[in-house]
């Protein structure tokens, strides 16, 4: 659900009155927000590149969460900087609680030095007063991702004038396989009907959620149902090991530019997520699942819209190495954040919101 003027709390709404050229984003903003993504890109060694938007940019968020928001600067009617927040359940130290995603941090270089701190200033306040909005369940576990390479994003981040604090909690891979051209790609949008089969997979997932940091909910992989292709290992007629091949091409898109060369894609995929193995399973026998698991979403992919399979590998996991990971493949490593006002130093219970040393964080290409 998008929180707008509309339908926000009057403390969200007034939070806008002391930020002039900065608002909450209304429904009718959506063709001009995906605009401005699809105009923007980040940069990594010597590349430009970004996530568009498509037609809708709620569509994407509506995926990832029960409630979302973004807020907007603007300069002359036109929009020049961009914050969101997304919202959904999740498990931190296997309690379910709300759970608050920042993303889609962007200004555009021509934006005046006012707006910039506007943007940031605005951006700061939400998250320090966000634990007493209802908007957002009282929220007060925040996480981002930033890639390692993102040199621009983390030294925006570092100003001192930023006052948010930002714990790398988790350091990830983003793996990307091209898909080759030997297997039929469907013309269909993949979906995910819930006969039979797909509630014994929620029965599965009922059972293996929760155990990770962060962890997914049955909520999450309904709501991708329309959008998913559920891959299984089963052994007798019991599933041993499942995930979702999800296609989210009409809310999402990766350009790439490399402008040395002149070289630009726009390029779409299918992306693994909820990547699941019974957790009674031994060591060996887990090792083995997940290589099974991981072979047959590749082979399943490769039938499936798009040119790449992506998935997120996070440090401690124990799919390390195995046959999947293969030399035709792309890499890049981030990390998962939690950021925090000082202030919240002072809530109750502020300290559960970290992992412990042997957590292991679930994060998933889908949800971010």
């Amino acid at each position: 659900m998008l929180i707008h003027p509309g339908n926000a709390s009057p403390e969200f709404r007034t939070l806008f009155d002391r930020f002039p050229g900065a608002r909450l984003a209304r429904p009718d903003d959506s063709a001009a927000l995906s605009n401005f993504f699809n105009a923007t890109a980040m940069s990594t060694n010597g590349f430009n590149f970004g996530f568009t938007r498509g037609e809708d940019y709620f569509s994407l968020p509506s995926l990832q969460s029960d409630r979302f928001a973004t807020l907007v600067c603007e300069e002359n009617n036109s929009i020049v900087g961009v914050g969101a927040v997304s919202m959904r359940k999740g498990f931190v130290r296997g309690k379910k609680q709300s759970i608050c995603y920042l993303q889609d941090l962007r200004l555009i270089p021509t934006a005046s030095a006012r707006m910039r701190q506007t943007l940031y200033a605005l951006f700061c306040e939400f998250v320090r007063v966000c634990p007493s909005l209802s908007d957002f369940d009282n929220c007060s576990v925040f996480l981002t991702a930033i890639l390692n390479d993102n040199a621009a994003a983390r030294s925006a981040l570092s100003r001192p004038s930023f006052p948010l604090e930002y714990v790398r909690l988790a350091q990830y891979k983003a793996h990307v396989w091209p898909k080759l051209s030997l297997w039929p790609k469907h013309a269909h949008r993949a979906e995910m009907n819930l006969n039979s089969k797909e509630t014994a997979l929620l029965a599965f997932y009922e059972s293996q959620l929760g155990k990770l940091g962060f962890d997914l909910t049955t909520d999450d992989i309904i709501r991708l149902q329309n959008h998913s292709t559920p891959v299984v290992v089963e052994r007798n007629a019991e599933i041993q090991a499942a995930c979702l091949l999800v296609d989210t091409s009409a809310e999402r898109r990766i350009r790439s530019q490399y402008a040395p060369l002149g070289w630009a894609i726009e390029t779409s995929g299918t992306y693994i997520t909820a990547f699941r193995v019974k957790r009674s399973a031994s060591h060996l026998e887990r090792a083995s699942l997940e290589r099974t698991l991981m072979r047959k979403a590749l082979r399943t992919s490769q039938g499936l819209p798009g040119n790449f399979t992506g998935f997120i590998e996070t440090e401690n996991a124990l799919h390390k190495g195995g046959a999947w990971r293969t030399k035709i493949r792309f890499s890049i490593a981030g990390g998962l954040y939690r950021v925090f006002h000082p202030e919240h130093l002072r809530l109750d219970n502020f300290q559960n919101g970290f992992l412990r040393p042997a957590h292991t964080a679930a994060f998933d290409w889908v949800m971010s």
